[in-house]
């Protein structure tokens, strides 16, 4: 299939893009998604690897590398976000299974905190707020940080977050639920 010349990538939408990509192995249209796309992907893994800048620099561009070498796989009828998401998830999937004793260490920290004899609520600025609620979502395991990451922060659908996951829209809704009480009831304090 030839492709009409095109000049203005920045104009083009995700799709349309990825499609040059994927039909003609265009490296102007494949450079504009990365452009898009490598500071919000980098921030990803940066947030699910712990904070590790470079190991997420490095997924960042192995994610690309993959979004290059299947982008026969790809499929216009899903958007590029969540593809590009899909791509990224099932990385640090890889990355959890080859740190096994980490997601052991995580397992082990405390569910729950220690009972304080002073009832009273605290009303603290959002930077506390904020402090508390990563140290909640720390002590998550990585299928509900992970979850958490695109629900609130990502900003994803209820149906891309299930095609990411690969698990049926009413188990995310489920899991969901059950996430944000337990955050409730862990943040109580701040409300």
């Amino acid at each position: 299939m030839i492709l009409p010349l095109f000049t203005n990538y920045k104009a083009l939408p995700d799709e349309p893009l990825m499609e040059r990509v994927r039909l003609a192995a265009d490296e102007r249209a494949y450079n504009e998604l990365y452009r898009r796309y490598a500071r919000l992907l980098q921030g990803f893994f940066f947030r699910r690897l712990g904070g590790d800048n470079e190991q997420a620099a490095d997924l960042m561009q192995d994610a690309f590398m993959r979004v290059w070498s299947s982008r026969d796989k790809y499929s216009a009828e899903q958007p590029f976000r969540v593809w590009l998401l899909t791509i990224a998830y099932n990385l640090c999937k890889n990355v959890y299974r080859k740190n096994e004793h980490e997601q052991a260490y995580i397992e082990s920290l405390p569910k729950e905190e220690p009972v304080t004899e002073d009832n009273t609520p605290l009303h603290l600025d959002s930077a506390a707020f904020d402090r508390a609620l990563l140290q909640e979502l720390s002590r998550l395991s990585e299928a509900q940080q992970i979850l958490f990451e695109l629900r609130f922060t990502q900003e994803l659908s209820m149906p891309e977050i299930a095609a990411i996951m690969d698990i049926p829209e009413g188990t995310v809704k489920s899991r969901l639920h059950t996430l944000t009480q337990y955050l409730r009831l862990k943040l109580k304090d701040y409300e």
